[in-house]
């Protein structure tokens, strides 16, 4: 019963991460807040060659032993189903709230940008060059209009390799980064909703299918690579993917239509729409510094009980037979 409700908890923290990760705002800062980042960084990490030949060798013990697959496996399908449910409502609310949705994302985004410039330990002009570099390389990539969507097999699948590094890298969204790719609505908002139906299961699964598969290579393969950039140039990979994440805004911006080659960019009316408008935007900068403010206090608790750990509790043995009484 209660490895019953462990498998729970651990689904359901793997559908908030689902629900995040559809948004442009990083699954990786809600996994810590939740305190399963590091769990599930590891368990990802110990599906080596090593390890998965355990499992073609029928040693299923060994291997989840090994791999704490159970606990892999249970997150996954929790985050699964969180993304296919919110896709499923994002889909109806960029259809009928347009303005609103992409005004709360301008909120996510440059929440997210402040996080993870306030994430840089040590500023330096080589980490502001980085910045400002990735800004500008971000930002005329965002300027052209992309009304076509690339739905190519190897585009989709590059596709899953960027976005899956959202939930490697805390203060990274990788909705964020296909939204600079341009086929964050493809993917989210058509790909994943034709799942749910029968008649048009066959589109959806071309769609996601090379993208799942782009998102495992990432999942297993790069987060060593990712791993091993964030502890040895922490600093100048945060600077890039900041500056990255802030020159993708006109993509999200509402008032702009696509011309031949870039978006036409026009100041929106004062009016009850922008006034929500400016709402929703502060709704998004909100929910980003209650998700920081959570996790600055899940990183004080787990401090907390590395410096002070708890003492075992010494079992109580109990001793049979007669005691001699000495009188």
């Amino acid at each position: 019963m209660f490895a019953l409700w462990q498998s729970i908890k651990v689904f359901v923290k793997g559908f908030i991460m689902g629900m995040v990760n559809v948004f442009p705002i990083s699954s990786g800062t809600v996994s810590l807040v939740l305190e399963v980042y590091e769990r599930f960084i590891n368990a990802i990490n110990s599906l080596r060659i090593k390890n998965l030949k355990l499992l073609f060798k029928g040693e299923f013990s060994e291997f989840g032993r090994k791999t704490d697959f159970r606990f892999f496996v249970t997150i996954v399908l929790g985050i699964i189903t969180g993304m296919v449910l919110t896709a499923i409502f994002l889909k109806q609310s960029l259809k009928s709230y347009q303005v609103y949705t992409w005004s709360f994302f301008i909120g996510l985004i440059i929440a997210s940008v402040i996080y993870v410039m306030k994430s840089i330990e040590k500023v330096k002009i080589n980490n502001l060059l980085l910045f400002i570099a990735g800004t500008l390389f971000s930002f005329f990539l965002s300027i052209k209009s992309n009304p076509d969507p690339n739905e190519s097999f190897l585009y989709l699948f590059l596709c899953g390799i960027i976005g899956a590094t959202g939930m490697v890298v805390p203060g990274v969204s990788g909705s964020h980064l296909m939204l600079l790719m341009g086929n964050y609505e493809l993917i989210v908002t058509k790909g994943i909703p034709e799942l749910t139906k029968a008649s048009t299961f066959v589109d959806g699964a071309k769609i996601i299918v090379p993208f799942i598969l782009g998102a495992l290579v990432s999942i297993v393969m790069l987060s060593h690579l990712l791993s091993w950039l964030m502890r040895e140039y922490r600093d100048s990979t945060l600077s890039v993917l900041a500056g990255f994440m802030l020159g993708s805004l006109p993509v999200v911006y509402p008032w702009k239509t696509a011309g031949s080659s870039t978006y036409s960019f026009s100041l929106p009316e004062w009016n009850s729409e922008l006034v929500w408008a400016i709402v929703m935007t502060g709704l998004g900068l909100a929910t980003v510094y209650v998700l920081e403010l959570m996790a600055r206090h899940s990183k004080k608790k787990q401090l907390e009980r590395l410096q002070n750990p708890k003492p075992k509790r010494q079992k109580r043995h109990r001793k049979h037979g007669r005691k001699a009484k000495k009188n």
